[in-house]
Formats: structure tokens, sequence, C-alpha cells
């Protein structure tokens, strides 16, 4: 081995033998510093103190003034207190008699109501009176009376007659006269025998009593 090779391997040694104190001198003086701040932080210890409290006050010892006085005079004092009985208070109520009050009337509420529609009247059921069946057969040429035929006597008998809620002629009286007594009673005569009529009616078709007009013309025979 050279010289050169030797003194190479020796600084070499001598580098490293150096590096490795450097990193101890770290590494202790980190140690060092952490084991001090640990025995720092261990011994600081938690102090503590006890708050004084205040004392009771003493029990009050006085005797009362009834003792103090026998305690003074050193004798025997028997006190007789005598009950207190309460007074009846006066009494504060007072009555008064109450009139009934008066019923109370209240209106009557009032209800407008319209009155209905007035219904729409029923139809009128009224007619007059009708003759029933052949008017001209009542009276014929074979009831011209016989004086009236010796007479010749002719004319128009104009007759009133009521009739009767049964259809029946009740009366007759001759309005115009012909001219001749045998004519005109003839004619009321036969119609009161003969005649038939439908009785009149009223609006809600009740049959009522009524009056009928009609008139008979007498004609000798040819």
């Amino acid at each position: 081995m050279s010289y050169s090779d030797q003194a190479a391997g020796s600084r070499r040694i001598a580098t490293i033998a150096g590096v490795a104190i450097i990193h101890g001198l770290l590494g202790f003086a980190f140690v060092t510093r952490m084991a001090t701040s640990f025995v720092h932080d261990v011994t600081r210890t938690l102090v503590t103190s006890n708050v004084p409290i205040d004392p009771p006050p003493p029990p009050d010892t006085t005797p009362p003034p009834e003792q103090t006085a026998a305690a003074a005079s050193h004798s025997s004092v028997i006190t007789v207190v005598e009950p207190r009985v309460p007074s009846p208070a006066a009494s504060n109520t007072v009555f008064v008699d109450l009139a009934p009050a008066p019923p109370i009337t209240l209106p009557v509420p009032r209800v407008d109501v319209a009155p209905p529609p007035p219904s729409p009247p029923l139809p009128s059921k009224a007619n007059g009176v009708r003759a029933i069946g052949n008017r001209g057969a009542w009276i014929t040429t074979d009831d011209y009376p016989a004086a009236a035929l010796r007479a010749e006597d002719e004319g128009v008998t104009g007759i009133t007659v009521q009739v009767g809620t049964d259809g029946r002629v009740t009366s007759c009286a001759a309005a115009t006269s012909s001219g001749s007594s045998a004519l005109d009673s003839a004619t009321c005569r036969l119609y009161q025998r003969r005649a038939r009529f439908e009785p009149a009616r009223d609006d809600t078709g009740a049959a009522v009593a009524a009056r009928y007009d009609d008139r008979v013309r007498w004609q000798l025979p040819r």
C-alpha cells in the first residue's frame, strides 16, 4: 500500500469520527434539553389553600325581662297571666232586604213575511138556463084554446118563467100579452107542464134558481 492511500484512509476515518462526535453531541444536547423540560414541567406542583369560614353568631343568652327582674330582686315572683279571651268583634255585616228584580221582558222579534202570491182564479163554471129537448114541441096547434079559436085570436105571448135547481118551472108570468087572455094563460099553463131545463149554475158549478124568458106565437091553423 502506498503512502498516499494510507493518508487518504486516515483522513476518511478522522472525518467519520468527527461527524460521529458531532452527532453524539447534538443527541446529548437534545436529550438533555428534553429531560430538563420534563423535570421542569413535573416540578410544577398544585398548591391549595383553605378559605376561612365565618363562625356563626353566639346564641342569644339574654334572659327575658321577667327573669331579669326576678333575679335583680332575689325574690320569687309568681306572675299570673290572665288568659286573653278575644272579644267578639263588631259585626260589619249589613243586611239589606232586596226587592225581587222585575222580570226582564225581551221584545218579540218581528219577522215580516211577504204574503204568498194570490192563486190564479179558477175558471168559472157559471152558465144560464138551457132548454132540454125541442122547444117547438112543448106547444102545438092542437093546444089552441077553443075560446081563442072561436074568437079567432092570434098573437105573440112573451113570458118569464122561474126555473128551480131541479130544472122545473116554479112560476110563470106573461111579460107581454098577445091581446088574448086565453092565449096568455094557455102559454104559462103548458110551459109549467111540459118545459124541462138544465138549471143555471154559479162560478163553482153549483145549480142555482134562475129566470128564463121566452116567446110563443099563436097562429090559427090554415
